[in-house]
C-alpha cells in the first residue's frame, strides 16, 4: 500500500525513473556478479522458496509442489542440552536452476551495459516460464528505467495476469497505467488493490483514490474510474460510508454537483460523523452552496469532528463571514483549548472584525505558552528540570507576534508595532516581515526610508528580487503614489518580462492610471504565460464591461474565467457588473445577488448597491452600502460609489 500510494501521488515519477524502494535491491543484483565469482552460495533475487513465502508471492508450482509432497523426517532422541536448542527449520531449495540462473545472469550483464530492451525481453520470458512474480517485477523495473512505459505496462499486465493474487502486481499495474493516463483499464487493478488488502485497512485505501487519480487530465474519466474501481464497496453488503465519500470527491472534482451532492448525502447517512465527508461538503460549498447544509447537519451532532469545525470556520473566514467564523472557532476551542494554531485563528477573525481587545486575547494562550517555554524550568526534588507544557510550534509563535504587530499598529501605537516584528524577525532579513516594518514607515511618513528598507533585503534567489518589486509597489500604492508604483513594476517587468504576477500588477496599475492600451497588452501577454489562471481574462473582461465598450468580448473573456474558475465570487460580479451595463438588469441582479451571498466584499457590494438603486430600490442600496463601509471604511471603490450617489456615512 505503501508503495502504490506514495508514488502516485506523482505518477510521472513513474517513467521517469524507478521506485526508490527498490534501490537496494538494484544494488544486490549489479554487485551479483562479483559475489559469484568467490563461489559463495547466494540465493539470486531473493528467489529462494523462503522469501516467496515471506513476500506472499508464489514461486513456480513444480517446486512448490515438491515442497508440500516431501515428508519432513521424525527428529532422533536428544539430550536434554539438544533439546535446549533452537530447532532449525527444514532446508527448503531455491527455484533457480542451472538454466534460469544463466539467463538472470546474461540479463543482468546486458542491463549493466545499456541493452536494456534485451535484458527485459530475457526477464519477462523467464517471468512467463517459471511464474515467479519478483522476475516480472524485475522486468517493469527495467523498462522503468528506461523509460519504455509501454514494455512496463505489458510485463506489469502479464505479472498480474499470472499472479492474481500479487498486490504488488496491481500496485505497479495501477502506477503505469495512471502515468501513461489510461484511464479505460485503470479501474480493475484498483479494485484488485482493494480486495488484496485486509478488511481493516480497506477505508483508508478507498479514501485515498480521490488523490492518488487527481494528476488525471480528464477529470470525469477519473471520477468515473473511482465509481468503477469501488463498485462492490457502494452496494450490500460490503457497503462503505467511505466508498461513497469518495466517489463524492471525485464527481466534485469533474464540476459535477448533482453527482457529487448524492454521493455525500449516501455516505453520511451510512456514517454521519465522517469526517472526510464533511470536509468535501466544505470544499464542494463554493461550487454548490446547499452543500453546506451537510457541513451544518454534521456539526450539530454530537460527535462532530473537531478537524470539519476547523475547516468551517476557516472556510467561512475565508468568504468574509467572520463572525459566523469566530462562533465556530470559539466552540471548537472550548473543546480542545491547547490547539494554538486555532487561536491564532481566532485572532485573526476578530482583527477582521475590528475586535482588537478580543483579537488580543485569543493571542494570550500562544503568547503565554512561548513564554512559558522559553524560561528556564524549577529544578524538582530530584534535581532535574522538566516541564509538563510542551513547546509551541515556531510558526505559531511567530504569527502571534506578527497579529500583535497588527494590533499594535491599529490602536496606533508604532513603536510597540515596531517591537512585535523586532520579536518575529529579530536579524531583519525576512522579507514578508520587513514588509511590514516598511508599511509603518510610510505611516509616520518616511517613504524613502521604506523603500531603502526594502531596496536593501538581500537577495537569495531570483523570485526574492519579484517579491522586493512587488513589496515596493504596494508600499506606494498605499501611499496612493500610482505613477511611482507603476514605475516600480515597469522597471521589474524589464528585468522579468515572462513574470505572469509582476505583469498582472502592472497592468491592474495601468487600469489605474488609465493607461488602458498598455493594460490589454500587458493582460493579453499573461493569458499566453498563464492560460489557466483566470485572473487576467476576469481583469480584461471587467475593464471592458466597465467602460462600455466591446461587450460581446468582456462576456467571452469573463466567461472563460468562470469555466477555468466556477463559482468564484470575484468573477460572478464580473458577469453581474457586465449584465447591467449591457441592460439586463435582472440578470445582473441576480448574479450579483450570488456573488455577494458567497462572499460580501464591498466591491460587489459597491455593484449590487447602483444596480439597486437603478431599480428604485434606494434605501435597500443604501444600507447594503453602509453595512459594507463597517467592515472595510478605506475600501475606495465603495466610497467612490457613495461619493456619486452623495451618500454620507
Amino acid at each position: 500500500m505503501s508503495l502504490f500510494f506514495a508514488n502516485l501521488l506523482n505518477p510521472a515519477a513513474v517513467i521517469a525513473a524507478e521506485p526508490a524502494h527498490r534501490t537496494s535491491q538494484r544494488r544486490s543484483l549489479a554487485n551479483l556478479l562479483g559475489a559469484l565469482l568467490g563461489a559463495t552460495p547466494l540465493v539470486l533475487c531473493g528467489l529462494n522458496t523462503a522469501s516467496a513465502q515471506e513476500s506472499a508471492l508464489p514461486v513456480n508450482d513444480s517446486a512448490q509442489s515438491q515442497q508440500q509432497a516431501a515428508p519432513v523426517p521424525a527428529a532422533p532422541a536428544a539430550s536434554a542440552a539438544a533439546k535446549s536448542e533452537i530447532v532449525k527449520p527444514p532446508v527448503q531449495n531455491s527455484a533457480l536452476d542451472g538454466a534460469l540462473f544463466y539467463q538472470i545472469l546474461i540479463a543482468e550483464v546486458q542491463a549493466n551495459a545499456g541493452d536494456a530492451g534485451s535484458a527485459y525481453q530475457l526477464y519477462l520470458d523467464a517471468a512467463r516460464r517459471h511464474q515467479i512474480g519478483q522476475l516480472y517485477q524485475r522486468a517493469v523495473e527495467i523498462a522503468l528505467r528506461g523509460r519504455a512505459g509501454e514494455q512496463a505496462l505489458t510485463a506489469a499486465k502479464a505479472w498480474r495476469q499470472a499472479l492474481p493474487q500479487s498486490r504488488e502486481a496491481s500496485e505497479y499495474t495501477a502506477q503505469i497505467l495512471l502515468a501513461l493516463g489510461r484511464t479505460s483499464d485503470l479501474a480493475a487493478p484498483l479494485r484488485t488493490l482493494i480486495q488484496l488488502t485486509p478488511a481493516p485497512q480497506q477505508p483508508q485505501v478507498i479514501a485515498g483514490l480521490p488523490r492518488s487519480v487527481a494528476r488525471l487530465a480528464d477529470k470525469k474519466a477519473a471520477a468515473q474510474v473511482i465509481d468503477e474501481a469501488t463498485q462492490p464497496w457502494r452496494q450490500p453488503p460490503l457497503e462503505l460510508a467511505e466508498a461513497w465519500s469518495a466517489s463524492a470527491e471525485g464527481w466534485m472534482q469533474a464540476k459535477d454537483n448533482d453527482k457529487s451532492l448524492a454521493a455525500l448525502n449516501k455516505a453520511i447517512a451510512l456514517k454521519p460523523s465522517l469526517t472526510n465527508a464533511g470536509l468535501i461538503a466544505i470544499d464542494l460549498m463554493g461550487q454548490a452552496p446547499e452543500a453546506e447544509n451537510i457541513v451544518k447537519a454534521q456539526l450539530a451532532r454530537p460527535d462532530a469532528p473537531a478537524l470539519v469545525r476547523l475547516a468551517y470556520g476557516r472556510k467561512l473566514a475565508g468568504t468574509q463571514r467572520y463572525t459566523e467564523s469566530a462562533e465556530q472557532l470559539e466552540q471548537l476551542l472550548k473543546e480542545q483549548p491547547d490547539q494554538m494554531g486555532t487561536w491564532i485563528t481566532l485572532a485573526a477573525v476578530r482583527l477582521e472584525l475590528k475586535q482588537v481587545d478580543q483579537a488580543e486575547a485569543a493571542l494570550q494562550p500562544v503568547l503565554k505558552r512561548a513564554s512559558t517555554s522559553t524560561e528556564k524550568p524549577a529544578a524538582g526534588a530530584n534535581g532535574n528540570t522538566a516541564s509538563n507544557t510542551p513547546a509551541p510550534d515556531a510558526n505559531d509563535v511567530e504569527q502571534a507576534y506578527l497579529l500583535m504587530a497588527q494590533i499594535a499598529e491599529q490602536r496606533n501605537q508604532l513603536p510597540q508595532a515596531a517591537a512585535w516584528l523586532d520579536r518575529a524577525d529579530p536579524k531583519h532579513e525576512r522579507l514578508n516581515i520587513q514588509a511590514q516594518r516598511a508599511r509603518l514607515l510610510v505611516k509616520q511618513g518616511k517613504i524613502a526610508d521604506a523603500r531603502k528598507l526594502i531596496r536593501e533585503l538581500p537577495e537569495t534567489e531570483p523570485r526574492d528580487a519579484v517579491m522586493k518589486y512587488q513589496a515596493e509597489a504596494q508600499l506606494l500604492r498605499d501611499a496612493r503614489l500610482w505613477d511611482e508604483a507603476y514605475k516600480v513594476l515597469d522597471e521589474a517587468t524589464r528585468r522579468f518580462p515572462d513574470d505572469s504576477d509582476l505583469l498582472y500588477d502592472q497592468a491592474m496599475l495601468g487600469e489605474r492610471l488609465h493607461k488602458y492600451t498598455d493594460m490589454e497588452v500587458q493582460l493579453r501577454k499573461v493569458m499566453e504565460l498563464a492560460p489557466d489562471n483566470p485572473n487576467a481574462f476576469n481583469a480584461l473582461g471587467y475593464s471592458l464591461a466597465d467602460r462600455g465598450i466591446r461587450l460581446d468580448e468582456a462576456r467571452t473573456l469573463i466567461k472563460k474565467a468562470l469555466e477555468l474558475r466556477p463559482g468564484d465570487p470575484f468573477i460572478t460580479d464580473s458577469l453581474g457588473w457586465l449584465e447591467f451595463r449591457a441592460g439586463n438588469t435582472t440578470e445582473a441582479v441576480r448574479l450579483l445577488n450570488e456573488a455577494y451571498q458567497s462572499r460580501p466584499d464591498p466591491e460587489i457590494a459597491a455593484h449590487l448597491g447602483e444596480v439597486l438603486w437603478n431599480q428604485s430600490k434606494q434605501e435597500e442600496a443604501r444600507q447594503l452600502w453602509l453595512e459594507a463601509l463597517k467592515r472595510e471604511p478605506d475600501n475606495d471603490t465603495l466610497k467612490d460609489t457613495l461619493a456619486r450617489f452623495k451618500i454620507k456615512p
